[in-house]
């Protein structure tokens, strides 16, 4: 009989048919699956198209015979080829269960034959392998009662193979008998099934007593024991585990369980000995659960079904003593149950956070205790599974407790189990090598030393098979290398082991294995460890997967989000990231096709729980950033106004009740109590850490968080790998992007605000900046607690924000945009329309008092702190866009001004040839036309230039700060550049060109004025480039604009505009470049004309607190400059200096003409001309008799400016045509002038005025700081 034992292979059989039954119960459950699913279920089938209806009734009313009469009604199933494919994938499932039923009873028939005895214990593989087997046939018969349509789908297939092939399938008749059984039918075929084998089942479900009882006390019984303590005895912590039944220990919960209550419906309670031990165990299993796993998350209500079982199949004498039992069983199992397994979560919680402790600070301690390791993790998996089965599956009107299920702390037991797993993982290596050592140290020896004795009873082929063993484990002592783990393969020492298990426990064995019981149990201790160096990762799966929550993944979400809401649970949060990793473990190879659905579901939750727990570390980032930035706030310079009133009143009533300061009176004089005003700091200071403040709980919660982020750096689902800190650095940078926007909302509140009309209001730079500064600090405080690129995040953000457009928000404007609108559309239109004043003394704009001047004062936002500001926040990049912007609207107003010289062509060359005759030159002038309009351009121009000149001189501060070698290596191509100009960076000259080319080069095709010119050419353009590097990076540029330049080439190239827009006088043969040359010096002429106007001007008085005139008209100097640098180096290179004398000299004499008028007796152009009516001087004043002089020395001033700009002109040259002492006298007369006025109104104020312009002031300031 050992002979027919080893020839019948038992123990590769068992092997091969436990795997083939998950196989088949993985196929079962997947069509299940689909048939229940509307949107995968075959259209065909019952239930279904209505087409096949009648053809259903006909295959389905006598099944599984067939009605022959109705055929023609089944030809709608004949007639589609799909349908055949189709069904022949469901059929061929069935006769794969067939095909394992018979395998299977033809092993348990073999074992039954060999009589093995199979004791848990005593050959543990075996007996697990065999029960094993029992349990999943019993699952595989029992789940086909749960399949839907399983009779239509045999008797279509049936039908569809019988009309293709001419005979029945021939497993059909078989199947038809036995898979369409009720489940009570189906318990009673089992149960006779089962008789020859229920000895040998019986006798191992009866050595499984003393595990199934450990798995199953009170947590009060593992504090009594100090279970899983392993600091209970310190002196021994290093010791190793050592047991006899190691791998029984193992064994969980769930699977004793199907064992138990499979094995005690498949045997019946007849073949328990004395009856009550069979019993005993299945009472002990009700008791502890109302529902047993068939397969994954198919499980069955066992109190139902046992009582199904003793009224209809077991109906002995003693089965109404057993029913009463069960109900008994089943009242515990709803209101107790639940409490006990709260409570050993409990506990387990408790003892693995120690297990976690120590083997975390001490992890060569994971040698001697792995086994510590996994004993405690079967158990906390038991409880997880229980918990997932029985919370899911609660039956309505049953006294259950609710609450019991509801575990706040479980994502903390969650927690323990994977960081234990990773643990285990991490130091793989340290556990391999101890049990490497330990394989020949004492597993080896004690093989040998129980082996002795007995191996003169065994056949030399069992013989060799031990010393084979023997030799292999001493062997591991040489390959105690770095390496060896890599090397170290058991699988075949395992196999003997089981192949010898299945030979000696045979009934003729010559060495029964009951006989060297020490001999086994020494074995089942060497595998275990065998099994600790090569099959890590098989044992973490066995003893601690969670795959289950596939199936359960809602209630894994729901966990999850409670974990989020509890902030005790928050830094557990981060384990349900690594849980989906874990689902792919329950794929079958028998069953390939839901292995994508389970991986796209697994990657699907893994990047749903990453993008849960950013968002709510980005909530609690952007908490902690507003507190910040309130901090910030109150360090702004605005917010001490209130501190210097305060320190004020705290004087006065100091001084009036002789330093006593007592609390809550009203200060004298006031009638009012004295406001407590909290420093900033004081929410620094407390006493304790017991009270913790609203900044503590946000940094706690955001430290808990990012804890949660770090548990893991890689996450592993299916063919995906999501980085955490990746996701998180992403969404950061996408939320700051959009949280730095200048613009907040503004709410009226009064009837007369003004509100209404401006919605929003936007932030000043500087407030702005420290905002910025804020997040930053934030961030850094942030990259301690998770490691992210906050330099990366930082750049990013602002990197997008100095763009004018991002590509990371369509609907998010960027800083530059916001910034560059708002000064290029509103800030500088209000300096247009007058109500900002230019101040180059104060480097600023200045809001001038007027009705209808806008809310914000210019000083907010011009000032070069404010341009700083802003320079750092939008770069060089946003610097050069608002330049852009800005240089725009100066082009367009350049665009009218040449259609104003052209419209008074004529006139203009006129003036330029009679510039020595003034009755001509006054009579000419006066029949100008808009000199209103030319004034009032150039005005703008000037104004834009004067606020790009503040932009760049801030660009220019902040960039010498951050980068002063980039600087000076720009400084010094402008030192080059101008060398080569000349000392300017304007291009020279050509004359002075040729004379240094003259005895230089000598070319026999050219003439030295074509090289000259060239020469100057090519000079203009290096200069230019220097220009536009120079403004770039704020560096001054001798008043050469590059961005006026390329404007100015622009209009040079559409040449037809201008021939378009020249009068009918205009000669139209002339070449474009000379005409526009022409243009640009009829300009001069225009302006040198134009500015006597000034003087009769109103409301442009000379400020010299501010050195700028009121209507902004000494910004015409900036434009005037600016305007003949560029068109003449644009136009005619190095012809700048001559056309500059030419202004000079026209327009001082006419200024000294506007000298010798006075303010009685004004002699008008209109009457030298002999006109008799007013139209000419119409055009420039109402009143054109009447000549201020202070309007008359502004004008002086103005020229004076002009002059001072200027990179040609000289004093010495101003002197030679117009007098300084008249200079002197207009600086002189405009400042007692000022002086006069401010005594005047410092007279004219009474202390009411005084107190209600006060009351007034603090009103708007209120307003613009609210």
């Amino acid at each position: 009989m050992t002979t027919n034992t080893k020839q019948s292979k038992i123990a590769e059989r068992l092997s091969i048919l436990n795997r083939r039954q998950l196989g088949v119960l993985s196929r079962l459950y997947f069509m299940k699956t689909n048939l229940a699913d509307s949107d995968t279920r075959h259209p065909f089938l019952p239930g279904g198209d209505k087409a096949f209806d009648s053809a259903w009734k006909v295959l389905l009313k006598k099944f599984p015979s067939l009605d022959t009469r109705s055929t023609s009604t089944l030809n709608i199933f004949c007639n589609q080829k799909e349908i055949f494919k189709q069904t022949s994938l469901l059929y061929y499932n069935f006769v794969d269960v067939l095909e394992v039923q018979d395998n299977v009873l033809d092993l348990l028939q073999r074992i039954s034959n060999a009589g093995i005895r199979l004791e848990i214990t005593l050959n543990s593989d075996l007996t697990h392998l065999y029960l094993e087997l029992t349990s999943n046939y019993f699952a595989v018969m029992y789940f086909l009662t749960r399949i839907p349509d399983l009779k239509a789908i045999l008797t279509l297939f049936n039908f569809l193979f019988e009309q293709a092939n001419g005979k029945p399938e021939p497993n059909f008749s078989r199947m038809a008998e036995r898979f369409a059984e009720p489940p009570e039918i189906l318990l009673k075929r089992l149960l006779e099934e089962f008789k020859p084998y229920a000895p040998v089942l019986s006798l191992a479900l009866a050595s499984l007593n003393d595990f199934f009882i450990r798995r199953t006390v009170r947590a009060q019984n593992w504090r009594d024991s100090l279970f899983l303590n392993i600091l209970a005895e310190p002196r021994k912590i290093t010791h190793t585990a050592l047991s006899d039944q190691l791998a029984c220990e193992l064994l969980s919960y769930e699977v004793m369980e199907r064992w138990v209550v499979f094995g005690f419906l498949l045997v019946g309670p007849s073949t328990s000995g004395d009856g009550d031990d069979a019993f005993t165990r299945i009472r002990l299993a009700l008791r502890n659960s109302y529902v047993v796993v068939l397969f994954r998350d198919e499980v069955i209500h066992v109190h139902s079904l046992l009582i199904t079982f003793f009224e209809s199949v077991w109906t002995g004498k003693s089965s109404s003593k057993r029913l009463s039992d069960i109900k008994e069983a089943m009242s515990i199992a709803y209101s107790q149950a639940p409490g006990a397994h709260s409570d050993r979560r409990a506990y387990l919680r408790s003892s693995l956070r120690q297990i976690h402790s120590v083997l975390s600070d001490q992890p060569g301690l994971l040698g001697p205790k792995a086994f510590i390791v996994f004993w405690g993790l079967s158990y906390a998996a038991d409880e997880i599974h229980w918990l997932l089965r029985h919370s899911n599956n609660m039956q309505p009107k049953k006294n259950i407790n609710v609450e019991e299920f509801a575990d706040v702390a479980l994502p903390e037991l969650l927690y323990y189990i994977e960081d234990l797993r990773h643990l285990v993982r991490r130091y793989t290596p340290v556990i391999q090598r101890f049990h490497i050592q330990m394989l020949p140290l004492y597993d080896a020896p004690g093989l040998e030393e129980y082996l002795c004795p007995s191996i003169n009873y065994l056949p030399m082929e069992e013989v060799d098979i031990f010393n084979g063993m023997l030799t292999r484990l001493r062997e591991v002592e040489d390959l105690l290398t770095s390496s060896a783990p890599r090397h170290c393969e058991f699988a075949s020492l395992r196999l003997d082991w089981l192949r010898l298990q299945a030979i000696l426990s045979a009934k003729d064995s010559p060495l029964p294995l009951a006989n060297c019981r020490r001999l086994a149990e020494h074995l089942h201790s060497t595998t275990f460890h065998t099994r600790l160096i090569d099959q890590i990762e098989d044992l973490l799966r066995q003893v601690s997967d969670l795959s289950v929550y596939y199936f359960y993944w809602n209630k894994l979400e729901e966990v999850f989000n409670h974990s989020l809401a509890y902030p005790s649970q928050l830094r557990y949060s981060g384990v349900f990231l690594s849980l989906p990793a874990s689902f792919v473990n329950i794929c079958h190879e028998m069953c390939p096709k839901e292995r994508f659905i389970i991986g796209r579901t697994a990657g699907n939750l893994t990047r749903r729980f990453c993008r849960k727990l950013v968002d709510a570390l980005c909530t609690a980032f952007f908490t902690r950033l507003e507190e910040v930035c309130t901090l910030a706030e109150q360090l702004a310079p605005q917010n001490s106004v209130p501190w210097l009133i305060e320190e004020k009143l705290m004087k006065k009533k100091a001084a009036d009740t002789n330093g006593t300061i007592k609390k809550n009176k009203t200060v004298s004089g006031f009638g009012q109590p004295t406001n407590v005003i909290l420093m900033p700091g004081m929410e620094s200071f407390r006493r304790d850490r017991v009270d913790q403040t609203i900044h503590d709980k946000t940094l706690f919660t955001l430290s808990q968080l990012c804890s949660a982020l770090n548990f893991q750096k890689e996450l592993h689902a299916f063919e995906e790998v999501f980085d955490p800190r990746t996701v998180l650095q992403t969404e950061l940078q996408m939320r700051l992007f959009e949280y730095l926007r200048p613009i907040v909302k503004t709410y009226p509140t009064g009837p007369a605000d003004k509100s209404d009309a401006e919605p929003h209001r936007l932030i000043r730079p500087s407030d702005m900046l420290r905002r910025a500064r804020a997040v930053m600090e934030v961030l850094i405080d942030l990259e301690d607690l998770v490691r992210i690129d906050v330099i990366a995040v930082f750049s990013n953000v602002f990197e997008q924000h100095t763009q004018p457009s991002s590509d990371t928000s369509k609907n998010v404007s960027t800083l530059t945009t916001h910034y560059s609108e708002w000064y290029a559309d509103d800030f500088i239109q209000q300096a247009y329309l007058g109500h900002f004043v230019y101040s180059p003394l104060l480097m600023t704009f200045v809001t001038m008092p007027s009705p209808d001047s806008p809310r914000f004062r210019a000083e907010e936002y011009s000032d070069l702190n404010e341009l700083r500001a802003l320079a750092e926040l939008i770069g060089p990049v946003g610097m050069k866009y608002l330049d852009s912007r800005i240089m725009d609207q100066i082009g367009s107003r350049v665009d009218e001004v040449k259609k104003l010289v052209i419209l008074n062509r004529p006139l203009l060359e006129e003036l330029r040839g009679a510039f020595d005759d003034p009755v001509k030159t006054r009579k000419l002038a006066a029949q100008l036309q808009r000199v209103d309009m030319l004034l009032s351009y150039l005005r703008e121009i000037g104004i834009g230039l004067a606020f790009l000149s503040l932009c760049r001189g801030a660009l220019g501060d902040v960039i010498r700060a951050r980068a002063p070698f980039l600087v000076e290596t720009a400084k010094s191509i402008r030192t080059h550049m101008r060398r080569q100009g000349k000392g300017k960076l304007l291009p020279p000259a050509i004359f002075e060109t040729e004379a240094e080319e003259e005895g230089e080069v000598r070319t026999s095709t050219g003439t030295g004025n074509g090289g000259g010119a060239e020469h100057v050419v090519r000079l203009l353009e290096a200069q230019l480039l220097t220009s536009n590097l120079c403004a770039a990076m704020g560096i001054s540029c001798d008043g050469l604009d590059a961005g006026l330049c390329d404007l100015l080439r622009l209009t040079q190239r559409s040449s037809s505009s201008w021939n378009g827009g020249a009068s009918s006088t205009a000669p139209t043969a002339e070449p474009p470049l000379n005409l526009q040359y022409h243009i640009a010096c009829l300009f001069i002429v225009f302006v040198a004309n134009a500015l006597p106007q000034l003087a009769r001007v109103s409301g442009c008085a000379y400020q010299v607190n501010l050195a700028a005139n009121e209507g902004n008209t000494h910004c015409i100097a900036y434009a005037v400059t600016t305007l003949m640098i560029c068109m003449f180096s644009v136009l005619s290179p190095g012809d700048l200096e001559e056309r500059s004398t030419e202004f000079l000299a026209l327009a001082s004499s006419n200024l000294l003409r506007l000298g010798l008028e006075t303010n009685s007796s004004l002699v008008s152009a209109a009457e030298i001309s002999g006109a008799g009516d007013n139209t000419a001087s119409s055009r420039h004043t109402n009143n054109p008799n009447c000549v201020s002089s202070e309007n008359r020395d502004s004008v002086y001033l103005l020229f004076d400016e002009i002059v001072r700009l200027s990179p040609v002109l000289t004093a010495n040259l101003q002197e030679a045509c117009f007098p300084c002492a008249l200079i002197r006298s207009a600086y002189n007369h405009l400042a007692n002038a000022n002086s006069r006025l401010q005594y005047h109104h410092a007279n004219s104020r009474s202390n009411t005025a005084v107190l209600h312009h006060h009351h007034h002031h603090n009103s708007e300031v209120s307003q613009y700081h609210p």
